[in-house]
This record gives C-alpha cells, sequence and structure tokens, in this order.
C-alpha cells in the first residue's frame, strides 16, 4: 500500500518547469521508518492523501523536485525526495502539513548535496510510474569520482549526487532495472555499493 501511494505522489509531483531561489540549498532526503501507524486503516488513508497533497503544494511552491518510493532490503528507508531550502530549520517546515511526519511515522534523514546530474523535473511523463535503479555508495567504500563520471558520461547512470555527511556518500540514478549489470559496473570501484529498486516517473531519470 505504502508504494503505491508514494508511486501515486511521484506521478502527481510530474510537471515541467522548477523554480529555484538563488540562496537556497539542495537536499537530499530519505524518509525511513519511524513508529508503527496506527491500525485505522481508514486514518491511515487520510494521511496518505495529506501527504501526497503536501507534495504536490511544495513542487508549487518550487520547492520540491524529485519524490519516489524505494525497495529497501532492511524496509527502513521508504523514499527519497529532493527539495531546496535556505535551512534545515525551512526544510523541516515543509514536512509541518505532513501526518506522516509531524506525528513520526515518517523519519526525514535530510543532507545537504550537490548534483552532479540532477534527475529531470521538465517534460516527464506524469500519467505512470516505472521501476527504475536507484545505487548506494557507502562512505565506508567510497567510489573515485572520476569512475562515477565515466558511468554517467557512458549513460550507465542517469543523475548523481553527492550527500556531504551521513553513512551514504553518493546516490546514483539508473534507468536500467538490470541490477547484476550496474552491481559489476559498480564493483571495481566500491565494494558496499547497494543497488535498490526505485519508483520515479518516466523521464525523471534519462
Amino acid at each position: 500500500m505504502l508504494r503505491r501511494h508514494f508511486a501515486a505522489a511521484a506521478a502527481a509531483l510530474a510537471a515541467p518547469g522548477l523554480a529555484r531561489a538563488a540562496a537556497d540549498e539542495l537536499w537530499f532526503i530519505f524518509l525511513e521508518k519511524g513508529r508503527p501507524t496506527p491500525p485505522d486503516k481508514e486514518a491511515v488513508m487520510a494521511m496518505q492523501r495529506g501527504h501526497i497533497e503536501n507534495f504536490k503544494r511544495l513542487f508549487a511552491l518550487g520547492k520540491l523536485s524529485a519524490a519516489g518510493p524505494l525497495a529497501d532490503p532492511a524496509a527502513f528507508k521508504r523514499g527519497i525526495v529532493t527539495v531546496r531550502a535556505a535551512s534545515s530549520d525551512e526544510l523541516m517546515g515543509y514536512f509541518a502539513p505532513d501526518e506522516y511526519v509531524r506525528e513520526g511515522y515518517m523519519m526525514v534523514n535530510a543532507v545537504p548535496a550537490t548534483a552532479y546530474k540532477a534527475l529531470n523535473a521538465e517534460g516527464i511523463d506524469a500519467s505512470k510510474v516505472e521501476e527504475v535503479r536507484i545505487v548506494l555508495v557507502p562512505r565506508s567504500a567510497p567510489a573515485p569520482a572520476a569512475a562515477l563520471k565515466a558511468l554517467v558520461d557512458a549513460g550507465t547512470v542517469g543523475a548523481w549526487y553527492t550527500l556531504r555527511e551521513g553513512p551514504v556518500a553518493e546516490v546514483l540514478f539508473a534507468r536500467s532495472t538490470a541490477t547484476a549489470a550496474l552491481e559489476a559496473a559498480l564493483a571495481p570501484h566500491s565494494s558496499g555499493a547497494m543497488v535498490w529498486k526505485q519508483w520515479l516517473s518516466p523521464g525523471v531519470v534519462r
């Protein structure tokens, strides 16, 4: 259910153009598992609707550029979001209307980031969601920047973010769903790279 909810959110966010304030910083967010949701299914569905509406609101304000669920084998990381905010306090304010976050059912793990090649936010297909791959390179087993650039230049990956702190050093996205091939391409450069399923609107990853 949660994956379908995130998929709907990702599709809802597909729209051309994104206004960016010069003072705003790019933040890469992992939405992570918090406390268990209540057993009341109607209440959970209402939270999901509010969660999606908040994403739409942030996108319309030019603050959010991408969001979608991922399949963490440990079921801890639930999705990714990229936003621009002048500070961490401002960023957390974005989620004030989101009951999932406000009540602790999801936790916001936000890290300042640099996009060497950002996820695409223009001219994307908002009618559906496609399965792609997210690659997490741990700080404990870093990959050389030259090797990651080569993967981007070759078209093996379509987006690349460097996170400035935390256990994840680099995040890449590939439109291909060939997990084994991606793992093989990364193996010579990082022994700990993880390749997981990710869902985003078609065209977000090129």
